[in-house]
């Protein structure tokens, strides 16, 4: 029997090889021979793991140098053959209903922390519409105080239901084209695809149109003829020369960001959420130095209104800020499924977005506000307030600060439009083409149409279309009740096999791949507010009732569409629920099928492969 000494018994082999590393041998503790001999094994051991490492990401890393080559030489092969192009134009390790960015997100790629969505949500309050929104209120007849009140309620709501319809997303790292699979079913969720991405295809563009206005602004602080460049575009355009030179630039500084993958999309926000304080602070501190101070009353005089007309006033502001937010509640779980923890989105979100929201729209009203004192007029949009600043103060300091003011918006667009347009539309069309679709193509394609639907016309002259894109979240209300009550309906589990799943014995095939539940409820949603809706056009005439439901157009389609489903649960159960099973039992290594191998062949061929698995989903 072999002797150990005391010491040996004492302290593990860990103990030991971290002493032995850190003093030396002659430094180990009740040294023995025995000890010293476990300590040189470890030691190997460990030396050996590391270079093992330190092997793998060199190969690693020539693996990725090898596959971008390959990329290329695809791409120059793709115009050589028929051959050529179909290798390059299919996808590899895609199907009908999977490719590399629809599946779960793997271990590696989740590394967003509290810190980074708080700093996407702090940067993506700091946008045009924010601004507008503030200014708006003031301009309408709301005192500042009260403006200032309702930003931060309404953002206090809101965060709510964003943490609620991220959820899923964080614990099984889907985004919403998957996730709408699971509430829709795995042909209905196709309808809310379409919609979406028509969504961010029209923005896209808008969005588009005021990087070219910011990009206006900095070259007119540049160069002193840029506001009085010859046009040589006919008037009927709705546009002029330095316009399109503007517009065409924001489109080709887009171009580079497209191919930036989603998940590092978060250094984009952590730029800018440092840099667009610091443009805004800048903004509010010139217009009330010049102005003296800022008045907190009432600035235009708001027409004559009972107690009743002005409190659904209130609420209509309120729904203003829901409405200009609600395609990222929507948007939420495309960027919530790198949530390296799930506490991290919560964190994070529940922080930032009240806080940037209230003072990025303060901002707003309070330049508004000393700008109207001091020249009459109520400028409501940045853009147009940086030009009136150059109109009124054409001086080196003005411009130095106007362009950098120009900058900082200019850079907040391009973030607002990569996160709340781009990258959508190109999830959603990855999912309705997975094998000829990715991430990137999408995100190119997306760009490529929103300069061609012509968006400047769009600004210029469809004030009805602009007034239904604004009124357009009364759609997108129900679509977040339903998908909220349908995960805590499930108690949290998902089954992310059936997630890519055709079979009729699938968990989200419901009736032909429908599940006219949620169907029923994002109607149920839509159509209350839908009357009042259908009146801001001005073609017909409706009830002071409908206005006023109108007015919380977004909170009633939230509101109907989760109370609609439940009820359609509790009164046709969902199928494939186990009710015995814990809240978000099915989170923890859950194996999800390989649909890569359906290449070729259809999905049930492919998950009829036993044993086939590409990874494990843990949290």
């Amino acid at each position: 029997m072999s002797r150990q000494c005391p010491r040996c018994i004492i302290l593990d082999n860990d103990q030991l090889l971290d002493t032995y590393i850190s003093d030396g041998p002659s430094r180990t503790p009740s040294f023995c021979p025995l000890s010293f001999s476990r300590s040189i094994g470890s030691v190997k051991q460990k030396l050996w793991q590391t270079m093992s490492e330190t092997l793998s990401v060199a190969s690693e890393a020539n693996v990725k140098a090898k596959t971008i080559k390959q990329e290329w030489q695809e791409f120059k092969g793709a115009f050589t053959s028929i051959a050529g192009f179909k290798k390059f134009a299919i996808l590899e390790n895609s199907s009908r209903l999977a490719n590399k960015d629809l599946r779960p997100v793997p271990e590696q790629n989740r590394t967003w922390a509290w810190w980074n969505f708080f700093a996407y949500w702090f940067s993506e309050s700091w946008a045009v519409s924010t601004w507008s929104l503030g200014s708006s209120m003031v301009s309408g007849g709301m005192t500042v105080k009260a403006s200032i009140l309702v930003f931060f309620f309404a953002n206090v709501f809101l965060v709510f239901f964003i943490v609620l319809n991220a959820r899923a997303a964080s614990m099984y790292g889907i985004g919403f084209s998957v996730l709408a699979r699971t509430s829709f079913g795995i042909y209905g969720h196709y309808f809310q695809v379409v919609v979406r991405s028509i969504l961010g295809i029209i923005w896209g563009g808008v969005q588009l149109y005021y990087e070219g206005q910011f990009i206006s602004i900095m070259f007119r602080c540049i160069f002193t003829s840029w506001w009085t460049l010859p046009n040589h575009i006919p008037a009927s355009q709705y546009t002029d020369t330095k316009t399109m030179v503007a517009f065409f630039l924001a489109f080709l500084i887009t171009i580079p960001f497209t191919a930036l993958p989603t998940h590092k999309l978060k250094h984009i926000f952590s730029i800018k959420c440092v840099l667009m304080p610091m443009a805004g602070m800048g903004v509010v501190i010139w217009t009330c130095t010049r102005n003296g101070g800022v008045d907190t009353g009432i600035l235009v005089e708001p027409a004559a209104m009972s107690q009743t007309a002005f409190a659904f006033y209130v609420l209509s502001q309120c729904n203003s800020i829901w409405g200009a937010t609600s395609a990222l509640v929507v948007t939420s779980p495309d960027l919530t499924r790198f949530s390296k923890t799930p506490s991290a989105q919560i964190y994070g979100n529940m922080l930032a977005l009240p806080v940037a929201q209230l003072i990025c729209g303060c901002f707003g009203i309070l330049s508004t506000a000393a700008v109207y004192e001091m020249w009459g007029t109520a400028y409501w949009n940045p853009y147009d307030l940086l030009n009136a600043i150059l109109d009124h103060h054409y001086n080196s300091k003005a411009r130095a600060g106007i362009f950098f003011a120009a900058f900082s918006f200019f850079f907040a667009t391009l973030g607002t439009s990569l996160a709340c347009n781009i990258m959508p539309f190109a999830m959603d069309m990855s999912c309705i083409a997975p094998k000829v679709i990715n991430t990137v193509r999408g995100q190119l394609l997306c760009l490529v149409v929103a300069f061609a639907i012509v968006p400047w016309r769009i600004v210029s002259t469809s004030n009805g279309f602009l007034t239904f894109m604004s009124g357009y979240s009364i759609f997108q209300g129900s679509v977040v009740g339903v998908m909220i009550v349908d995960y805590f309906m499930r108690k949290g589990n998902i089954n992310l096999n059936d997630c890519y799943r055709t079979s009729r014995s699938g968990s989200y095939y419901y009736f032909y791949g429908i599940n006219i539940r949620a169907f029923f409820a994002f109607i149920a949603g839509f159509v209350v507010p839908l009357p009042g809706f259908i009146g801001t056009f001005g073609t017909t005439s409706v009830s002071t009732a409908a206005t006023y439901i109108n007015d919380m157009g977004w909170l009633m389609s939230l509101l109907f569409g989760i109370v609609a489903y439940f009820i359609a649960c509790v009164i046709f159960p969902l199928p494939n629920v186990d009710k015995s099973a814990p809240f978000e039992s099915y989170v923890n290594h859950q194996p999800v099928e390989d649909l890569s191998l359906s290449s070729g062949k259809s999905d049930i061929e492919a998950q009829e492969k036993e044993g086939a698995t590409f990874g494990v989903v843990e949290v």
